[in-house]
C-alpha cells in the first residue's frame, strides 16, 4: 500500500518537472534563439529533451517511492538526474553531425531547465518547512523486538513521510515463554493504539499461537486498529498454503510479508483514485445539473409546510469513526430528539414533503455536498449517529470494521433491503455483515451495480423507506 501523500508527491514531482525541461524548450523557441525557428524545430527538440529527462530519472529512479522520503534525497536524485541528461544531450550532440538541436540552443535550454528545477525544489523545501502533513501519516507501533520488527522498524523510520512511528513494545521473543505475559503485553500494546489514536499495530505473534489474542484482535477492530501479522520471507513461503487460507498478504516491506485479517482493496492507492475521482464526478454532476434546480423548488415547499432551515445537519459517524457534519434536506418538524432517536413508520415528526422525501430518497441528496467535500462517498456503508455507533459498537463484534471506509449515499446493505429502522439486533448484524462483505469484495463494478439497484430500487418504490 502506497501513502496518499506519497503518491501525491511524486505526481507533483512529475508535473513540476514535466513543466520545467518544457518551460526551457519554450523560451528558447518564443524568444527566437534558435536559427531553425520553425514547429518542426520545436517538436524535435521538446521530443529530445523529454525523451532524455525520462531515461536519465528511470536509471537514477528519482520518482521510485524511496526515494522521495526527504528534501535532501530527492535533491541529490534531480541532480544526478539533471547531469544524466546533460550527458546524453552532450554525447549525442558531439556523436551526430545532422543532431536537431544546435550547441548554443542546447546549453541555453540546459541552462533555463537548471534554473526551473532549481526553483521548484526550493519551493518543495518550504514547503514541507512551513506546512504540516502529519494528517496524511499512518501513525504505527510494533509488538515484539526481533530480527524481524527491527527490520520492519527500519523500513518505516526510511519512509517518514508515510508513517509516523511510534515505537516498539515488548521483547516478544522472550514473552513467548509465558502466554500469559504475552497476552498481557498485546493488551498493553493495543491500549496505547488506543489512547493515543495509531492506525495499525504490526505482530509477529499469531492468533494460533494464543486463543486470548483473537479477543484482543477483537478490541483492536472495535476501536477501528488494524492489527498486522509478520513472519520472515522463509517461513510465509515453507506455511504459504495454511496461511493463506486464513491470512491475506497485504504487502511486502523491506522483504517482509506482511499480512492481514482482511482482505481490503480500497487500502490500494490506484483504488482509492479510481473511487475518488468517480465520487468528484458523479456528485458534481449531480450538484450541476439536477440540485442546482431543484434546491430552491424543495426549500420553498419545506419552508411552507413548517418553519426551520432547509438543510438538516448532523453529526454522524465517518472513517476510522471521525465524526462529521453530515446533510440532508430537513424531513421533519424541529424537534428536541433528532440527535437521539431514529426515525420510525408513522413517526408524528414527519411532515408531508418529507414524508415523500423520504420514500424517494431525495432528502440524502445534500449528502452529494459531503461526497464533493470528501468526507462521504456515492457508496459505501451508511453513516449513522454517534449515540448509535456507541450503542452498537458495545454488542456487535464486527460493527466498528465498517468504519475502516468512508460512509456513503447508498450502498451493499441497502439495495440487499437493509435500510429504514432497525428494530432487533439480527437486522444490524446483517446490514454490518453486508458492509463488511463490501469493504472486503470492492471493486469499480460492484460500485456502478449498487448504483444501478439503488435507482432501480428507489424507482419501483421501497417498504423500508419512511
Amino acid at each position: 500500500m502506497q501513502n496518499r501523500y506519497v503518491f501525491i508527491l511524486i505526481a507533483t514531482l512529475l508535473l513540476v518537472d514535466a513543466v520545467a525541461i518544457n518551460s526551457a524548450v519554450f523560451f528558447l523557441q518564443l524568444f527566437s534563439l534558435a536559427t531553425q525557428n520553425d514547429f518542426g524545430f520545436y517538436i524535435d527538440t521538446m521530443l529530445l529533451v523529454n525523451c532524455s529527462w525520462l531515461l536519465a530519472a528511470l536509471i537514477n529512479k528519482l520518482y521510485n517511492h524511496d526515494n522521495v522520503q526527504t528534501f535532501k534525497l530527492v535533491s541529490r536524485k534531480t541532480i544526478r538526474t539533471f547531469a544524466a541528461q546533460a550527458t546524453i544531450l552532450i554525447t549525442l550532440s558531439l556523436l551526430f553531425s545532422n543532431f536537431s538541436i544546435y550547441n548554443t540552443d542546447l546549453y541555453t535550454i540546459l541552462a533555463l531547465e537548471l534554473m526551473v528545477l532549481l526553483l521548484a525544489r526550493l519551493t518543495m523545501y518550504f514547503s514541507e518547512t512551513y506546512f504540516n502533513f502529519d494528517s496524511y501519516k499512518k501513525k504505527i507501533a510494533i509488538l515484539g523486538k526481533n530480527d524481524i520488527s527491527l527490520k520492519l522498524e527500519e523500513y518505516f523510520l526510511k519512509n517518514k513521510l508515510s508513517y509516523e512511528f511510534s515505537g516498539l513494545f515488548q521483547d516478544l521473543e522472550a514473552a513467548r515463554t509465558d502466554g500469559t505475559e504475552t497476552i498481557a503485553d498485546l493488551k498493553k500494546t493495543i491500549k496505547f493504539a488506543i489512547e493515543n489514536e495509531l492506525d495499525e499495530v504490526y505482530t509477529t505473534l499469531f492468533p494460533e499461537q494464543n486463543k486470548g489474542v483473537s479477543e484482543l484482535l477483537a478490541l483492536a477492530e472495535q476501536n477501528c486498529v488494524r492489527v498486522k501479522f509478520v513472519t520472515t520471507f522463509i517461513d510465509y513461503q515453507n506455511q504459504e498454503e495454511n496461511l493463506s487460507s486464513v491470512y491475506k498478504l497485504a504487502n511486502y516491506y523491506n522483504g517482509i510479508p506482511i499480512l492481514v485479517a482482511r482482505k481490503e482493496p480500497l487500502t490500494f492507492v490506484w483504488n482509492r483514485i479510481i473511487k475518488r475521482a468517480f465520487d468528484i464526478v458523479f456528485s458534481l454532476c449531480v450538484i450541476v445539473f439536477l440540485l442546482s434546480w431543484l434546491f430552491p423548488i424543495i426549500m420553498i415547499l419545506i419552508k411552507l409546510e413548517s418553519k426551520g432551515p432547509t438543510i438538516f445537519s448532523q453529526l454522524r459517524s465517518g472513517r476510522d469513526n471521525k465524526s462529521f457534519l453530515c446533510f440532508k434536506f430537513r424531513s421533519m418538524r424541529v424537534n428536541a430528539d433528532s440527535n437521539n432517536v431514529q426515525a420510525t413508520k408513522g413517526d408524528a415528526r414527519i411532515t408531508k414533503i418529507g414524508a415523500f422525501m423520504r420514500k424517494t430518497s431525495i432528502d440524502e441528496f445534500p449528502q452529494f455536498f459531503n461526497v464533493l467535500i470528501g468526507n462521504m462517498s456515492i457508496v459505501g456503508p451508511r453513516p449513522h449517529m454517534l449515540k448509535h455507533t456507541e450503542e452498537y459498537r458495545q454488542i456487535i463484534n464486527q460493527y466498528m470494521v465498517r468504519h475502516y471506509l468512508k460512509p456513503g449515499i447508498t450502498g451493499w446493505a441497502q439495495v440487499n433491503g437493509h435500510r429504514g429502522e432497525t428494530k432487533e439486533h439480527q437486522q444490524m448484524l446483517d446490514r454490518v455483515e453486508h458492509d463488511v462483505w463490501y469493504m472486503e469484495n470492492w471493486s469499480f463494478a460492484k460500485d456502478i451495480e449498487i448504483i444501478y439497484k439503488t435507482v432501480a430500487n428507489v424507482a419501483k418504490g421501497e417498504e423500508n423507506a419512511y
